[in-house]
């Protein structure tokens, strides 16, 4: 039994990429509305908010750049060159809302203010993270990005070790996805956890759609405009596989869209049509990976061109053999549909995908990390 009815949580969110405001609602949902409330902002804090938790809108911390397929690490710099000069603000933000909310404990997914801002309370913190080496970002790019990246990944490293906690949202080893992404300091393997996947939904009570096809496929392209080509290579692809059915999640348009395509962006939740699919092709941002293992879908994965974390996960699944992955620049039509087809005529992919779902849902990732979260908070409330 818990020591308090409520827990006062303050879930500090990132908003970039779909991913951290997935693990926050699965999180959220494991407390009752008055025992927590979620900052973020941008599509996050409308999503949030959507499902009815009580949000506090914070100011970005960092903007990623992309282009043409690739993570640009340098553009990435540069577009943030001022972010020094501003963080000390945006950690009073969270400063304020905590005190407001008369939170106990503070958890950060993706996010460093948060955490300095318990620091600087002598709160309790959570880090929620699925990369906790961050030098690999930096060393395939030029000497300059180098030197700052070996800075940046001390300063990450001692930023998370303020914490009590890094929770991975993941498989324990030798399962883990993100394995090959985090760090190997004992300051912060001796903090770490894996609570198992925070998926927004649960596996046994997804609404069924109806499969237009006996070979059915879905596509998730998320919304950043560099993946363009990937769309267009999965137009082509697909009059190359006219016996099967493409469901494409995108916020693209063509003039040309074949007749066993159909593009759809506005969707509530993807998580249906994921379920029905014999098979999802995707990008490999850790949350698409932990979605489709909880769901026991096997898969083709394309990491973004030179974002190390994305093509560590996809290396990983590939070999857990539960996908294929494909490089960016080795993803043309004819080798997609390889792929397809042998991820659809090998079982290997599809029965090693089923014996993830077996274990996610023996180990309830959303209320091990719940169950985490209030014993932190219980501890100041004891007083």
């Amino acid at each position: 039994m818990p020591l308090f009815e409520t827990s006062k949580i303050y879930l500090s969110v990132s908003s970039e990429g779909f991913g951290h405001s997935s693990r926050a609602l699965a999180i959220a949902e494991e407390f009752a509305k008055n025992e927590i409330i979620i900052g973020t902002y941008s599509y996050a804090l409308d999503r949030c908010k959507n499902k009815g938790f009580n949000c506090a809108e914070l100011p970005q911390e960092l903007s990623l750049v992309g282009e043409k397929g690739a993570f640009d690490v340098k553009k990435t710099i540069i577009k943030n060159h001022a972010w020094a000069l501003n963080f000390n603000d945006i950690v009073n933000s969270e400063i304020n809302i905590i005190k407001e909310n008369g939170a106990s404990c503070v958890v950060a997914d993706g996010r460093m203010a948060p955490v300095m801002a318990a620091d600087k309370l002598s709160l309790p913190c959570v880090v929620i993270t699925n990369q906790s080496a961050f030098y690999p970002f930096f060393e395939k790019d030029s000497a300059l990005i180098r030197v700052f990246g070996k800075s940046f990944d001390w300063i990450m490293k001692t930023w998370m070790s303020s914490a009590e906690e890094i929770m991975i949202p993941d498989f324990p080893p030798p399962y883990t996805v993100c394995l090959d992404s985090l760090s190997r300091n004992f300051k912060v393997m001796k903090r770490t956890r894996f609570v198992g996947p925070l998926v927004c939904f649960d596996a046994n009570n997804i609404e069924a759609i109806e499969k237009p096809s006996d070979k059915y496929i879905v596509v998730t392209l998320g919304g950043h405009a560099y993946r363009k080509p990937l769309f267009d290579n999965v137009l082509e692809t697909a009059k190359i596989l006219k016996d099967y059915h493409f469901d494409v999640f995108c916020n693209f348009e063509s003039n040309e869209i074949p007749d066993n395509v159909r593009i759809l962006n506005r969707i509530a939740s993807v998580a249906p049509y994921m379920n029905a699919a014999d098979l999802v092709i995707t990008q490999a941002g850790h949350s698409t990976a932990m979605e489709l293992l909880t769901l026991g879908k096997p898969s083709v994965i394309i990491p973004d061109s030179k974002q190390a974390e994305q093509e560590n996960n996809a290396a990983r699944m590939e070999a857990l053999k539960t996908a294929v992955k494909l490089e960016y620049e080795e993803f043309l039509p004819i080798k997609l549909a390889e792929s397809v087809k042998k991820v659809m005529n090998e079982p290997v992919y599809s029965e090693n995908a089923q014996k993830f779902k077996v274990m996610a849902q023996e180990i309830q990732g959303s209320k091990n990390a719940a169950e985490v979260i209030r014993e932190y908070s219980a501890r100041l409330q004891c007083y």
